[in-house]
């Protein structure tokens, strides 16, 4: 079966421009979420080690507590 989609985009770049501005502010808001998970798992963990491996778990890049 083929999927057909009939949708009333008058101008692709315009929606292709639309969905970059929506993926670049979600990329800045995941960022900001990042930096604050990681400064908290930091406050809360032990030593340097046991944050690092914490994050690593949660898929947080070890840098998102140093960008903002």
């Amino acid at each position: 079966m083929t999927w057909a989609r009939h949708g009333s985009v008058t101008d692709p770049a315009a929606d292709t421009s639309y969905l970059a501005g929506v993926k670049a502010e979600e990329k800045i808001h995941r960022d900001v979420q990042e930096g604050r998970a990681a400064r908290t798992v930091a406050q809360h963990s032990s030593d340097a080690h046991e944050c690092a491996e914490l994050l690593e778990m949660l898929g947080i890049p070890v840098e998102a507590g140093r960008r903002h």
